[in-house]
C-alpha cells in the first residue's frame, strides 16, 4: 500500500478485528483472516510492530485451530465435507502466518539487526504453526498441506538448526522429523495428538540431524532443504547424485530416540505390573494427566502398543519386500473385527458387507478405496475381511494406513494375515472377564506364519494358556498357548498359538 491513510486504516481495522472477540463459527473468522492477511506483507511498517501483529495473527489462528482439534479427534473417518473444507482452510491459514513469520526471520539474517536468540524464537513460532497444520492433516487423514515442507525447511536452513546447538525452533524441527518417519498415516486420530504431545525435548534431544546425509545405517532418512517434500528412507532411495555432490542433503537419525522409548516402555509396563499387583485393572483407563511424564490422552495398553511400534519404526526402515501390482476390480469389504467375527458364526450380510474398488494388490497386501461413500467406521489398525465375490472365503487383513484426499472418500492400505478364517471364542486363564471374547482363528501362512494364529481384540491376550471355543455344528474345545504377541494395535492384538499337549 503507498497510500499512508489507506495503510494506516487497514493497520486499524486488524487492530480492530484482533481486539474482538472471535466469531463463534470459525468459518467467518477465517474469511476475516484472508481479508486482513495481505497487510502483513505490506511495506512501510516498521519490524518491530509487525512482529507485534504477526503474534496477535498467531494467537487467533491457533485459536482456530485448537477449536477444530475436538472435532477431528471426535469425527469418523471420512471426514463431512464441511469439516474437510474447514480443515483445509485452516491448514492453509496456519501455514500463511507461518510464512509471515519466515519473512521476519529472513529480513532479521539480512539486515543482521536481531540477535541469533531472536531468529530462533520467530523460526520456533513458525515453526508451531507448521506443526499444528501438519497435526490437523493428519487428524483428518489427508496429505500434508502444499509447501508445508518447504517452509519447515526453509526455516531450519534461516538458523542453522542442522548444525545448530539446542534451541526451542531445533526441537520444533526435529519434531516434525520424527513425527514424519513415525508413519503417521498408520496411526489413529488419537495416537497422532498423543504423538505430537510426548515428543519433548526428553526424546528429540538425542535424535541426530546432521549436516551432510550419511551413506549408509538402516535408520537413516535424508532431507533435501529445497524440496517440499518429508524426510526419505536411505533404505527406500538413495540420496541423489547431485545433492551429495554439493553436499546439500541433510541426514536424519532417530535411533537413539528408540532407545530413549525403551525406558518409557520399561515404566508404562511396571506401572501396569503395579496395578495389576494392587488388584486394579490400568489397562483401559487413561493415565492421570503428566503421570509419569507422558502426555494424557491414551490408555496405557494403547500407550504401550503404540511406543512398540514408533520403536520398530525408527529402529530400522520398514521395506516393503513384494511389488505392488496395479488393479482395478470390485470387491466386498467387511470392517471390524466383531463385524467379521458375526460374519463367521452364520449372520447375514446385509449391513455388514460393502463395496470397494481394488487400486493395487501384492501377496501381502491391497490398497483399496471406497466405492460409493463409507457407512462403516475406519481407522489403522482396524480388522478388515474381503473376498472378490460371493461364495469366495473371506481373507482378513489388518488396516495399515488411511488416507482421504476427497471429502467421504477413504483409501486403506491392508496387510494380509490370514487366507481364510473360524469365528471363536477365547478365554484366558487368570483374567477377570466372565465371558470369552470373539476372535477370528487364522490358520498357518507359510512362510510368514509357521503357526496357526488369533486375531482378537486389543486387550484379550493375558497369559500363556487360553482356551478356545469354535461352533461349526458340533462344539469343539481346546486348551492352547499363546507363542507371544505378533502384532499390536489400537483395535486388535495378533499372537500365534499351539495346541497345549497337556491341558490342565
Amino acid at each position: 500500500m503507498d497510500d499512508p491513510r489507506a495503510l494506516s486504516d487497514a493497520l486499524q481495522a486488524l487492530s480492530d478485528w484482533l481486539g474482538g472477540e472471535p466469531a463463534d463459527d470459525p468459518a467467518a473468522d477465517l474469511v476475516a483472516l484472508k481479508r486482513h492477511m495481505p497487510i502483513l506483507a505490506a511495506p512501510g511498517i516498521a519490524a518491530e510492530r509487525k512482529q507485534v501483529l504477526v503474534d496477535e495473527v498467531s494467537e487467533r489462528v491457533m485459536d482456530l485451530a485448537e477449536r477444530l482439534r475436538p472435532q477431528l479427534l471426535a469425527a469418523h473417518l471420512p471426514l463431512a465435507a464441511t469439516v474437510f473444507e474447514l480443515t483445509e482452510q485452516v491448514c492453509v491459514a496456519l501455514l500463511d502466518v507461518a510464512g509471515a513469520y519466515a519473512e521476519l526471520v529472513d529480513a532479521g539474517r539480512r539486515s543482521l539487526l536481531r540477535a541469533s536468540a531472536a531468529r530462533q524464537t520467530l523460526a520456533a513460532s513458525a515453526l508451531g504453526l507448521v506443526t499444528e497444520a501438519c497435526a490437523l492433516s493428519g487428524l483428518a487423514a489427508m496429505q500434508t498441506p502444499a509447501g508445508c515442507w518447504r517452509l519447515a525447511h526453509r526455516l531450519a536452513s534461516a538458523v542453522d538448526l542442522a548444525a545448530g546447538e539446542a534451541s526451542v525452533a531445533r526441537t520444533a524441527y526435529l519434531r516434525l522429523l520424527a513425527v514424519a518417519v513415525s508413519q503417521p498415516e498408520g496411526l489413529t486420530a488419537r495416537e497422532l495428538a498423543w504423538l505430537f504431545d510426548f515428543l519433548d525435548e526428553r526424546v528429540l534431544a538425542v535424535a541426530l540431524l546432521a549436516p551432510d546425509a550419511a551413506t549408509e545405517g538402516g535408520a537413516v532418512w535424508w532431507i533435501d532443504p529445497g524440496a517440499d517434500a518429508p524426510p526419505v528412507a536411505l533404505a527406500r532411495r538413495a540420496v541423489p547424485a547431485e545433492l551429495r555432490a554439493e553436499g546439500r542433503a541433510w541426514a536424519f537419525t532417530p535411533r537413539a530416540m528408540a532407545q530413549k522409548l525403551s525406558e518409557c516402555i520399561d515404566w508404562v509396563t511396571a506401572h501396569m505390573t503395579a496395578a495389576e499387583l494392587a488388584g486394579s485393572s490400568c489397562d483401559i483407563e487413561p493415565l492421570a494427566a503428566e503421570e509419569g511424564g507422558f502426555p494424557a490422552g491414551l490408555a496405557p495398553l494403547e500407550m504401550l502398543a503404540l511406543l512398540r511400534r514408533l520403536r520398530m519404526h525408527w529402529m530400522a526402515t520398514p521395506v516393503r519386500e513384494q511389488p505392488r501390482r496395479a488393479q482395478q476390480y470390485v470387491i466386498q469389504v467387511s470392517v471390524g473385527l466383531k463385524t467379521v467375527w458375526e460374519l463367521g458364526c452364520g449372520l447375514r450380510e446385509q449391513g455388514r458387507v460393502h463395496e470397494w474398488v481394488v487400486l493395487n494388490e501384492s501377496p501381502g497386501g491391497y490398497a483399496i478405496m471406497s466405492a460409493a461413500g463409507v457407512d462403516c467406521e475406519v481407522e489403522a489398525g482396524s480388522a478388515v475381511a474381503l473376498r472378490r465375490e460371493h461364495g469366495q472365503p473371506w481373507s482378513v487383513c489388518v488396516v495399515r494406513w488411511v488416507r482421504s484426499e476427497h471429502p467421504g472418500q477413504l483409501e486403506l492400505g491392508l496387510q494380509l494375515i490370514g487366507p481364510s478364517f473360524q469365528s471363536v471364542k477365547v478365554g484366558f486363564r487368570g483374567t477377570a472377564a466372565l465371558h470369552p471374547s470373539p476372535a477370528l482363528s487364522l490358520p498357518v501362512m507359510e512362510p510368514v506364519r509357521r503357526h496357526p494364529a488369533m486375531l482378537a481384540l486389543a486387550g484379550t491376550y493375558a497369559s500363556r494358556r487360553f482356551v478356545f471355543v469354535r461352533d461349526l455344528g458340533h462344539v469343539y474345545v481346546a486348551q492352547a498357548r499363546a507363542l507371544g504377541l505378533d502384532m499390536q494395535t489400537p483395535s486388535v492384538e495378533l499372537f500365534q498359538y499351539e495346541i497345549d499337549p497337556y491341558p490342565i
